[in-house]
């Protein structure tokens, strides 16, 4: 299923996002803005790209049945320190699914992850920098606090590789800036956003 698509009034929706400030022309930032820090890739990237890598992780192609959980819009922009947007970065998310579960041969359990959930998941981003993915509010596995990892390209080049924790329960080992807060805007659906900033 293509979300890019699917998704009724995306313009209209990005506009209803709590992104206004950041909405601004070259120039308009006072200061040069922190850039994003980077973390470990860990060990469940997909050692092969599914069919499905459009930026709805809920539904795999054609399929009416959706994933299990907490559904999530996660949204946001990739900028330049100056709050320049980079436009056409590629972003990549790949996480577990409500379980705890990763699709990867690799991860314990993988025989039993959600048949219905993606598990990896990418966009380009719009004129303004901007990025949005269906997904799940992530859980905890292994001993390991609830996250989502990201990556981004440009022009053929890597970026940045990095983990999104929940706030309140990051990682030891990983920045305290890395933080998204959802918040409920309804039954089972949350919102969350994450403005990255790549030199």
């Amino acid at each position: 299923m293509d979300f890019r698509n699917s998704l009724p009034g995306r313009r209209t929706f990005l506009g209803s996002l709590s992104l206004a400030p950041f909405f601004m022309t070259r120039g308009a930032f006072a200061q040069e803005l922190t850039e994003t820090p980077s973390c470990t890739e860990g060990p469940f990237y997909p050692d092969k790209m599914p069919l499905d890598t459009d930026n709805d992780l809920l539904m795999i192609n054609d399929a009416i049945t959706p994933a299990v959980g907490e559904i999530t819009l996660l949204s946001g922009r990739v900028l330049k320190p100056s709050g320049e947007p980079v436009r056409n970065a590629f972003v990549e998310i790949w996480q577990c699914d409500a379980r705890g579960r990763y699709r990867h041969p690799w991860a314990p359990g993988n025989d039993r992850v959600d048949p219905y959930f993606a598990g990896f998941g990418a966009v380009n981003t719009g004129s303004a920098g901007t990025y949005l993915f269906k997904t799940l509010i992530p859980v905890p596995y292994g001993g390991r606090p609830p996250h989502i990892h990201v990556k981004l390209f440009h022009a053929n080049r890597e970026l940045l590789i990095s983990q999104l924790y929940l706030r309140g329960q990051v990682s030891q080992y990983a920045s305290q800036q890395m933080v998204i807060d959802p918040r409920s805007v309804g039954h089972n659906q949350w919102r969350a956003d994450f403005h990255f900033v790549i030199a």
